[in-house]
């Protein structure tokens, strides 16, 4: 981010290339993994405790019943709020983990996933830009240099008085006509490094902006989650030691 923060225009230049689009490609492979890594990780934690719960929803009556009596609750029908304390907890970690804000997390690196691309196909765009400028200028070159040796050969022949006037003639229209051709040349050379100048704006737009935007996007996500997820298992903890209270202060009674 530090070197996303210094990335101006004036020192662009040395960023356009092709291992910097290589960078970007490789960036948006991480990403993917990364994703895939998350969804993952929340898929499997959830089935694992879905299975936990499961498991112990096969409780039968008489467990239930036994534990309601134990707690002096034998009125209230067994549900997933009451019953072991196991049960309750699990139920109940099953339960905020479907309230966990992972899909915002999921979109977050979706969206950044997308600023990539764009980044990806405008350094692209940029790089055959600056192609057609390099090609352009080396065919203005090549004619440059052979206008001024045709310029220099009319030259000579107008000091050496070997050709005829007529000749002289037909050469300087030549030579007029090759010089407009440069001009015009010159003119398509100058509105596509105009072109280049604004294809390198946009791009270092997108990695100022939006891939900034993007990266922290995902991150503030991220620590969302985190902070829901610490949430979660404190009060998970809070629930397991007030379920042991409830269960010795139960057993204390019926003795």
């Amino acid at each position: 981010m530090l070197e996303v923060k210094s990335f101006t225009y004036s020192a662009y230049g040395k960023f356009s290339n092709n291992s910097h689009r290589l960078a970007t490609v490789q960036l948006e492979s991480e990403l993917q993994n990364w994703r895939s890594c998350f969804a993952q990780y929340i898929s499997a934690q959830k089935a694992y405790v879905k299975a936990l719960d499961g498991w112990l929803s096969k409780f039968n009556a008489r467990e239930f019943d036994f534990y309601s009596r134990s707690s002096k609750s034998s009125s209230v029908l067994p549900s997933q709020n009451n019953g072991p304390p196991l049960f309750v907890i699990c139920h109940g970690w099953l339960t905020s983990l479907e309230k966990l804000p992972d899909m915002s997390v999921m979109h977050a690196m979706t969206n950044f996933g997308k600023c990539i691309q764009e980044l990806c196909t405008q350094q692209g765009e940029e790089q055959h830009q600056k192609r057609k400028v390099a090609g352009l200028r080396k065919e203005l070159d090549k004619k440059v240099l052979a206008f001024h040796r045709a310029e220099g050969k009319i030259l000579e022949s107008k000091v050496s008085g070997k050709n005829t006037e007529v000749d002289v003639k037909h050469r300087d229209e030549c030579l007029v006509v090759r010089k407009d051709q440069l001009d015009v040349l010159r003119k398509k050379l100058d509105a596509e490094k105009a072109k280049h100048c604004e294809s390198m704006q946009e791009t270092q737009q997108l990695t100022l902006r939006r891939f900034q935007e993007g990266f922290s996007s995902v991150f503030k996500s991220l620590m969302e989650f985190s902070k829901a997820s610490l949430k979660m298992y404190a009060e998970l903890v809070v629930k397991s030691k007030d379920s042991k209270v409830g269960d010795e202060n139960g057993e204390l009674s019926s003795q």
